[in-house]
């Protein structure tokens, strides 16, 4: 089962100011606009599918003058040493722009330490961490007038980096695919693919993704078309979804040939199933999936699927039939 690729966008901007050992800012040396960078294929797609849009990033600098790409894995010559890492809260920051997408604006304030950056500087950049790390986003430093620049900083003072960075991601459910699947018995079953919301709560506290991270499993849950919840306990095995990076920011994520065998499960009436979902269910909490197949109605935000199979005629699993699933969902970010 294929989908068609879901977009993910996102852009990205900073600016720079000083300060002096007091805390009095100074504007010598330092362009006062605000400065609009790209975010590189690697960094969207581990902000978007690894790691999470709120994690700590760290700032760094550079002297290079050659302009950064989206196929960019670093600054093209970063000088030792980067600022502490810092966090951003998506509560609040999220906006609805009522074509099934959000963007989210989350703003970073990064400092390095009075003295510790001395010296002309040409480009700025952010890692996921404060050493090595996936190279997030970066670009030259430009005036006004977009032409690069520099900035210099004396011993005195105190290099401040806000970094800013949007992401534009599905807020509602979308039908991503469809086709055909044939059982033993030669029965064909239609069938569509719904991606799920990108969170599982909109605007809330977590930046964690339902989209093949951490919290995203390997396991199955289905719901008969007689039943309230799903009548199976959440299926796992194996591995969780591979996450590959390709040309151009296409990112493939196959949840990969799992199969379950005859003792696994027996549904005669399968309707949907939720495909990468974390945690085990019990009783009646067990992350109903709504007849329009908008949402995963679980208690927790791990309880969550990544897209949901979607069966036109009910799919029948009978206990002397194993079960196999593969599925591949492709992002562009």
């Amino acid at each position: 089962m294929n989908t068609k690729p879901i977009k993910m966008r996102s852009r990205g901007y900073y600016s720079l100011s000083k300060r002096d050992a007091e805390g009095n800012p100074r504007t010598e040396g330092c362009p006062q606009n605000v400065i609009g960078n790209i975010i590189t294929y690697t960094g969207a797609e581990h902000s978007l599918l690894v790691d999470s849009l709120d994690a700590s990033l760290y700032a760094a600098v550079g002297t290079s003058v050659v302009e950064r790409t989206r196929d960019s894995t670093s600054l093209g010559s970063e000088v030792s040493g980067r600022t502490g890492g810092e966090s951003a809260s998506r509560a609040g920051n999220e906006v609805d722009n009522l074509d099934g997408t959000s963007t989210v604006t989350l703003t970073r304030e990064l400092f390095f330490t009075l003295g510790s950056k001395v010296g002309t500087f040409s480009e700025v950049g952010l890692y996921s961490s404060s050493a090595g790390g996936v190279f997030i986003a970066g670009q030259l430093i430009k005036d006004e007038f977009d032409n690069p620049t520099t900035v210099t900083v004396l011993v005195d003072e105190q290099l401040v980096i806000t970094y800013t960075l949007e992401w534009t991601v599905p807020n509602n459910s979308l039908e991503v695919g469809s086709g055909s699947v044939t059982d033993a018995d030669s029965n064909s079953y239609d069938y569509e693919i719904w991606a799920q919301p990108y969170f599982a709560d909109y605007n809330g506290t977590s930046g964690t993704s339902r989209y093949f991270n951490t919290s995203s499993s390997n396991g199955i849950s289905a719901r008969t078309a007689t039943g309230t919840t799903p009548r199976t306990p959440n299926l796992r095995q194996g591995t969780p979804w591979s996450v590959s990076l390709g040309t151009g920011g296409t990112v493939t994520a196959n949840f990969s040939s799992e199969t379950y065998g005859p003792s696994y499960f027996s549904l005669e009436d399968i309707v949907f199933l939720g495909i990468g979902i974390d945690g085990y269910y019990s009783s009646s909490s067990q992350g109903d999936i709504s007849d329009t197949a908008t949402a995963l109605a679980a208690s927790s935000i791990q309880n969550k699927a990544a897209c949901v199979i979607k069966f036109l005629t009910p799919f029948s699993k009978t206990s002397d039939n194993s079960f196999s699933i593969d599925v591949e969902m492709v992002v562009e970010v």
